[in-house]
Parts: C-alpha cells; sequence; structure tokens
C-alpha cells in the first residue's frame, strides 16, 4: 500500500442535537460550535438522512464543487454496519469516503471522511450528533455496556477501483488516491453514575487485503460531561503511550445508544514500518440490554 507521509490537517467532531423530528434525518448543515480545538478540522458540516441515504457534507479541505456536496451512496464500499458514501468532482480531483451510520432508536449518528491522499496531503475528519436531548440510566442501571462494529478510513491508499477513470499516459504524480478502509469490533463499558466511560477496538483489519491485521486499540477511561459528550485518549493494547483521541455522545432514552470517532495518529504501532498512517475511525453502538445488542452482550450483564 501507498502511504501518503504527511499528517492529516486534524479531526472533526459534530456534538450539536436537533429537535429530534423523528424524520430519519440528523444534521442541519449548519456550523459547528463548541468543537475542542484538537478534535476540529477538515469537516465543518454534516446532514445525513439514515432513510432516504443521503449525506451531505462541507469541508475546509480541497474537494471541489460548491461548499455544501451531496455525496454518493456507494454500497459496494460499505462497512458492516456502515453506509458508504463518495465523492470526486473529476478524474484528477481527490476522491472521498465517508462511512456513516444511525443507531437503531435513530437517536444519534457518526461518521468518517476522508480522501486517499494526494500531492502529500489528505483532508478528512469525524463527525458525530444526537438528536434530542441527554437522558442518562439512573441507578443500578447506571454500570452499562456498549458494543458493535467500527469502520474507519485512512491515507493509505486502497487498489482504488471506485476512481474515475483518467487518460492513458496521465502521470502518476498528479493522480488522487482511494482511501483504504478498516473494519472491526469495538466494546464500551459506562458508569453512568461515576461519569466515566472506557473500551476497546479489536480485530481491526483492512478491508481490501485482510491478511494486514492491525494491533488492538485502547480507549483510556474519561470523564462524560452533563451533555452526555466525552473525549478521551487512544493507546495501543500494551503500550501506554497515546496515539491519538476518540470523542462520542450518547442519545436515546436512558442513553440507549452512542455514537463517535476514533482518530489513530498510527495505524499499526510501526509493525509494518509505514510512517504518517494514520486513520479515522467510526462507531455507532446499542446499550447491552437493548432491542438489537450485539452478540458481544450476551457476555454482559
Amino acid at each position: 500500500m501507498k502511504r501518503i507521509t504527511a499528517s492529516l490537517l486534524c479531526m472533526a467532531a459534530l456534538t450539536a442535537c436537533t429537535d429530534g423530528s423523528g424524520s430519519g434525518s440528523i444534521g442541519s448543515g449548519g456550523e459547528l460550535e463548541n468543537v475542542p480545538d484538537d478534535l476540529k478540522g477538515n469537516v465543518e458540516a454534516v446532514s445525513y438522512n439514515a432513510n432516504n441515504e443521503t449525506l451531505t457534507l462541507r469541508l475546509n479541505g480541497l474537494d471541489g464543487g460548491p461548499q455544501d456536496l451531496v455525496y454518493t451512496r456507494n454500497a459496494a464500499l460499505d462497512v458492516d454496519g456502515y453506509e458508504a458514501y463518495t465523492y470526486q468532482d473529476d478524474p484528477l480531483d481527490r476522491h472521498f469516503t465517508a462511512l456513516v451510520a444511525q443507531s437503531n432508536d435513530g437517536s444519534v449518528i457518526a461518521g468518517a471522511v476522508a480522501d486517499g491522499g494526494q500531492f502529500n496531503r489528505y483532508f478528512g475528519g469525524g463527525f458525530y450528533q444526537r438528536s434530542g436531548r441527554y437522558d442518562p440510566p439512573t441507578g443500578a442501571s447506571g454500570q452499562v455496556s456498549y458494543a458493535g462494529t467500527y469502520a474507519g478510513v485512512t491515507n493509505l491508499d486502497a487498489p482504488g477501483d471506485d476512481l474515475l477513470p483518467t487518460p492513458a499516459g496521465t502521470d502518476p504524480a498528479i493522480l488522487p488516491a482511494q482511501s483504504a478502509r478498516v473494519e472491526g469490533d469495538i466494546f464500551l463499558n459506562v458508569s453512568f453514575n461515576d461519569n466515566a466511560v472506557n473500551g476497546g477496538v479489536y480485530n481491526r483489519r483492512f478491508i481490501d487485503d485482510q491478511t494486514i491485521t492491525l494491533p488492538d486499540v485502547v480507549l483510556v477511561n474519561t470523564t462524560i460531561d452533563e451533555e452526555g459528550v466525552f473525549y478521551g485518549e487512544v493507546e495501543f493494547d500494551g503500550t501506554i503511550n497515546g496515539v491519538g483521541n476518540y470523542g462520542g455522545i450518547f442519545g436515546g432514552t436512558d442513553a440507549a445508544a452512542v455514537g463517535g470517532t476514533v482518530v489513530l495518529e498510527d495505524i499499526d504501532n510501526n509493525i509494518y514500518g509505514w510512517t504518517g498512517d494514520e486513520e479515522i475511525g467510526v462507531f455507532v453502538l446499542t446499550q447491552c440490554g437493548q432491542a438489537g445488542d450485539a452478540d458481544q452482550c450476551d457476555d454482559v450483564n
């Protein structure tokens, strides 16, 4: 896999809330507010309708076209649990892949988007939003778990079978790359009594080359604020050294769902000797014990 060695400018996380109209649409497309500086980046706004399978993103990167871009539904690039949407303005412009999901109860969305790189840089970010207010569980139910699948986009290039065709003889130096996708599983333990969350991402692997296994990731214990939003550090399992950050938001009745993003400044813990490799991950999970929870929930109270 070719790599883009320059770092991503930065990540973005959308934490604004909507009115919970139940229309299947979350995200007004407005400007982001109250997002931590170290999570802000190329994603400025999002509008997603799960029922209609429509996604509009606003990036401050070189994506071409108008400010708000309607991405094309691209089921061929779906990752288990996450819908894929793509945008490429012309064959010599950047190719963006977005992976997004909405929770079973419709209260939370989250996603990640990135291009595969061109001219030593790539653009992208993560986003998450909630419909309605924060409603944490209370009493004995304050200790809960969440589980499900994880997906990510990277600045390593995929085989590129979704790229628009270029004329024969086009110099490779000016060609865009397609983002290589990652899949895996994720598990969170949460204490709403203590306002704390931690967890891990495991079974990580590239979709385009599953012979390449990737190390497990730890989502270090962090605090949930009064709005049901959290932000913490990411480490590789067994390596007490920060390699990125994660954040998310709880939604639904008794916090039945959670959505968020994971930012990795190193994909493989230097196992394969890559440099400048980065990943933007997404998770949308159902609380264990709720309808539609994951198989991993069979082993928890």
